[in-house]
């Protein structure tokens, strides 16, 4: 359960992130960018915070 709320929390930040670099972007811009490329950052950097804590560990 502690990993499901862990994977949870780091899907939350990833996506937070994500609208706060959107919401940066200028209106023309933010208009032009598909829903589906904005979703697409979500997973990738979702994975690569997840990969990057992943590594570190010793099994």
């Amino acid at each position: 359960m502690d990993r499901l709320l862990r994977a949870a929390g780091r899907c939350a930040l990833a996506f937070l992130l994500v609208l706060g670099v959107v919401a940066l972007l200028p209106r023309g811009l933010r208009d032009a960018v598909p829903d589906a490329v904005i979703g697409g950052a979500v997973l990738v950097l979702g994975w690569v915070l997840g990969a990057h804590r992943m590594a570190g560990r010793p099994r």
